[in-house]
């Protein structure tokens, strides 16, 4: 089997760290979340982490409510929060989280690159240098979010588009990238779904 790398480049796409920035006019337009939206979307996605490893669900609630994020919370991840035991599956897609945290992340600048879903995200970074403690205040984050250029965050969401379109194609053959993961492609490409689209965040479909 091919590496993602190679995969990517023979089916035409960026194979590298950086994507270069789309420059055609039509991707002049940002996508419809501000970066205090898609801010304040991460670090209730570092929430529902959180409690996918263990942290008390009505703590995290608490806080959260704290800072304003009631409205902003989806009936699914509610339901998270105030789970007296969550359930090993829904603990399971709760840590999963983080890939579609980190790809938000990367729109506001908050991670350098994204590259290629080869790799998990950088747990020990996301907790220790990017993401508000729990029980602090969350401002400084949320206003400090500044949206990447309209071209970098297209041609990087067209990118995971398309590759996953093409994993999905590779799968009925089993030639699926030997390093590829694809929950990390999967996650991310629901991030982008959220962020171009209307729909509500447990309504968003990462179609191919």
């Amino acid at each position: 089997m091919t590496s993602t790398r190679e995969f990517a480049i023979a089916h035409q796409l960026c194979g590298e760290e950086v994507v270069p920035a789309n420059k055609e006019a039509k991707y002049d337009e940002p996508p419809p979340s501000s970066a205090a939206e898609i801010a304040r979307r991460a670090i209730i996605l570092h929430c529902v982490v959180a409690v996918g490893f263990g942290v008390d669900g009505g703590e995290v609630l608490a806080w959260l409510e704290s800072q304003g994020l009631t409205d902003e919370i989806s009936p699914q991840e509610l339901a998270l929060f105030q789970a007296e035991t969550p359930s090993d599956e829904d603990s399971a897609g709760a840590q999963w989280r983080m890939e579609a945290e980190w790809a938000l992340l990367w729109t506001i600048g908050k991670v350098a690159t994204l590259g290629l879903p080869t790799r998990t995200c950088d747990t020990a970074q996301l907790v220790d240098e990017i993401m508000p403690g729990l029980g602090t205040p969350i401002d400084d984050f949320v206003q400090s979010a500044q949206l990447r250029s309209p071209g970098e965050i297209e041609a990087e969401h067209d990118r995971h588009y398309n590759l996953h379109c093409y994993v999905r194609q590779a799968m009925k053959s089993k030639q699926v990238p030997r390093d590829l993961n694809y929950v990390v492609l999967w996650q991310r490409c629901y991030a982008f779904e959220w962020l171009y689209s209307s729909a509500e965040w447990d309504e968003v479909q990462v179609d191919t």
